[in-house]
C-alpha cells in the first residue's frame, strides 16, 4: 500500500510548481495515441519554480474486494484499510534550478516504465487531466489512475482515483488528494 502512495507522489512531481501553460494535451501528432515522448514533451513545455516544496497526500477512501482474501485476513485487512483513510503523508523536496528548467523523464510516473500507457495527459490552461493505465509485473495485474486538478506557479491541488486489479487479490479502489506548495528556498 505504501508503494501505491509512493507512486501517487511520483505522479505528482511533474506538477510541482507549474509556471507556464501547455498547449492542449500530449497527443501532438493527433494519432489518438499518446507516446511516452509526447508525455515528456508536454511536461517539459512547463517551467517549474526552483525551491523547496512540501507535498501532502491524503487517502480519502479505500475500497477492496475481500472475497479473494483468506478468511483469517478479512476482518483484519478491513480494519487496517479504515485506519489509512484520513491519514496525510507529508514530504519535502528540493527542486534545483536545472531540474526546474528541464525536468527529466524520471519526474513522470511511467515515463521509464514500458508497462504504462497514457490515455490522456493534458496540463493546459492551469488544469491537470490525466488518465494512465499500467500493467503489473504479474499476469493479469492492472492499474488505472485518473488525475484531475488545478495548478499555479507556486502550488497545485489534485484529486486521484486509482483502481488496481489482480486475479490473485481482486480489485482495490483508492481515492486520494494531493497538494503541494513552494515553501521557500532550498536549504543547504
Amino acid at each position: 500500500m505504501m508503494k501505491v502512495l509512493q507512486t501517487v507522489s511520483i505522479l505528482a512531481l511533474p506538477l510541482v510548481a507549474l509556471a507556464a501553460c501547455s498547449s492542449g494535451g500530449a497527443d501532438k501528432d493527433g494519432d489518438g495515441k499518446i507516446s511516452k515522448e509526447e508525455v515528456v514533451a508536454e511536461a517539459e513545455a512547463i517551467k517549474f519554480s526552483a525551491g523547496e516544496w512540501e507535498n501532502k497526500v491524503e487517502i480519502v477512501d479505500v475500497k477492496f474486494d475481500e472475497s479473494k482474501l483468506p478468511p483469517e485476513a478479512k476482518g483484519m485487512t478491513g480494519a487496517i484499510v479504515k485506519q489509512m483513510v484520513g491519514q496525510v503523508q507529508t514530504t519535502k523536496n528540493c527542486l534545483t534550478k536545472e531540474e526546474a528548467e528541464k525536468p527529466g523523464a524520471d519526474f513522470l510516473a511511467g515515463a521509464e516504465n514500458d508497462e504504462c500507457t497514457y490515455k490522456k495527459f493534458d496540463l493546459s490552461g492551469g488544469k491537470i487531466d490525466a488518465d494512465i493505465a499500467c500493467k503489473g509485473k504479474e499476469a493479469g495485474q492492472q492499474g488505472d489512475i485518473k488525475l484531475t486538478g488545478t495548478y499555479t506557479a507556486t502550488s497545485y491541488d489534485m484529486q486521484m482515483a486509482m483502481v488496481m486489479a489482480s486475479p490473485q487479490s481482486g480489485s482495490m479502489t483508492i481515492k486520494a488528494k494531493n497538494s503541494a506548495k513552494r515553501i521557500g528556498e532550498c536549504k543547504g
